[in-house]
């Protein structure tokens, strides 16, 4: 799960100009659950507390 620190990971969207990139900052444990903090490439103060499987599905999230 360490190899997903500060990899960067676009979100999917059917409008190709305006795909947010995010950056993985930290892993957090929930209830034996992995869970990852990312922030947005362009704002860094702005933190997302997502799962691990939700940033793996390719429906949702694409890996750079």
């Amino acid at each position: 799960m360490d190899m997903l620190l500060n990899k960067l990971f676009e979100k999917v969207s059917d409008n190709k100009f305006s795909r947010i990139k995010y950056r993985v900052k930290r892993l957090k444990n929930i209830n034996g659950v992995q869970h990852a903090v990312i922030v947005d490439i362009k704002d860094e103060n702005s933190e997302f507390l997502v799962a691990i499987s939700v940033l793996e599905d390719k429906n949702k999230f694409r890996i750079l």
